[in-house]
Formats: structure tokens, C-alpha cells, sequence
């Protein structure tokens, strides 16, 4: 019998229904459950090397990076992604937040993007099998990256985010500025790729 993939959620949002939601949807696009565990957790590395993940999924948040408390805060958090012993994708925040863990900084654009919209796939890596070279997805952020963080590639860009998606070159780690899990019917590519990364999960499990 096939063991299920063990999928573990990392909850960044302070407002704890944004954090179930989150939950839900990935567990919608991807037709498992999953486990969530907090950011704030007390030794947050070893929790989550403790539940021996497949996949690690770092959530959006409200929290802005470029506030050096907010890095505080998290730091955590981004000591788990340097070198992690598990595939991690990270998810508008978290994307962010792995770039902030790879030396790279945050822009500010002024104002919130809340809005699907076209991306432009630059590198057709395997997250993004089946998919065109122009996929939409649903984008809520106000910052970004300002440079690829050392060490990654950059696969994608859109009118609001010159890097909105990254993959290290010899770790599993992935970063998304949009929300994937955040697709619909009219939308669907964001599932796809979360679905592909369950795949790319899975290749490792074998």
C-alpha cells in the first residue's frame, strides 16, 4: 500500500481564520490533508523535522519583512529553509521570507495587489508541467523581491513582481509570489502547479 505523503502547513498569518483557510485550500488542491503548525512555535526546526514532512508549505501573512522586527520575529523560520531536509515551498510570504533567508532584500510598491493576473514563465520547470507559457493566478501582496536571492533561478515574472517564482539550484526549495492555492474553476493553473510540486514530493519519497 502507498503511504499518503505527510504534508505540513507553517501558519504566518496572525489572524488565525487566514491560517485555516490557507489550510483548507492546499488541502483542496492537493486532495490531502495536512498538518499546520504555527510560526511561533518554541524550536520551530525540530517540530517540523519531528512530523518528517514530504512537503513543507510556508503560508502568506499580513506581516512586511522589510520591518526589522517582523525578521526577528520570524527568524525561525528562515534559519528552517537554509538547509532543509525536506522540499519547502514557499507561498507570497513564505517566498518572500526564503529570499530574505538567501542574503536577497524587499520592495515596497505602496499599495496592495489584489488581483489574478498573467505570469510569464521563463524557465518551464517541472512545476509547471501542463502548463502554458503564460499562466494566471491570483496575486495579494504589497512587497516584493528586489533581486533573484544567490544561489536560486528565476522561473517566472508578472506586471507586479519582476520574481514570481524561484528554485534553488541543488536544494528543494521553491518560492511563489502568487497564491496557488488560491485557484478556482475559471483559474486552475495555481492548482496544477501545486499538484505538480506533490508529484516532485513524491519522486523524492521513492
Amino acid at each position: 500500500m502507498t503511504r499518503k505523503p505527510v504534508l505540513v502547513l507553517v501558519n504566518n498569518y496572525k489572524d488565525r481564520e487566514k491560517g485555516r483557510k490557507a489550510l483548507s485550500n492546499i488541502a483542496r488542491c492537493t486532495g490531502q490533508s495536512l498538518q499546520i503548525i504555527d510560526h511561533a512555535t518554541p524550536n520551530l526546526a525540530e517540530k517540523v523535522s519531528d512530523l518528517e514532512p514530504d512537503l513543507v508549505f510556508l503560508s502568506g501573512s499580513e506581516h512586511l519583512l522589510s520591518r526589522p522586527p517582523t525578521r526577528q520575529a520570524f527568524q525561525d523560520e528562515i534559519d528552517l529553509v537554509k538547509d532543509p531536509a525536506f522540499p519547502i515551498l514557499g507561498i507570497c510570504f513564505g517566498h518572500q521570507l526564503i529570499g530574505i533567508a538567501f542574503g536577497t532584500w524587499m520592495s515596497d510598491m505602496g499599495q496592495m495587489v489584489r488581483r489574478f493576473e498573467p505570469v510569464t514563465v521563463l524557465d518551464h520547470h517541472q512545476i509547471f508541467d501542463g502548463l502554458p507559457a503564460i499562466i494566471t493566478v491570483a496575486e495579494s501582496h504589497r512587497q516584493t523581491l528586489n533581486e533573484v536571492p544567490e544561489g536560486f533561478l528565476r522561473l517566472a515574472f508578472s506586471a507586479s513582481s519582476n520574481i514570481e517564482a524561484i528554485c534553488h539550484e541543488s536544494m528543494p526549495v521553491y518560492g511563489l509570489q502568487f497564491h496557488p492555492e488560491r485557484s478556482d474553476e475559471e483559474h486552475p493553473h495555481g492548482r496544477t502547479i501545486i499538484r505538480n510540486l506533490l508529484n516532485l514530493a513524491g519522486q523524492a519519497m521513492s
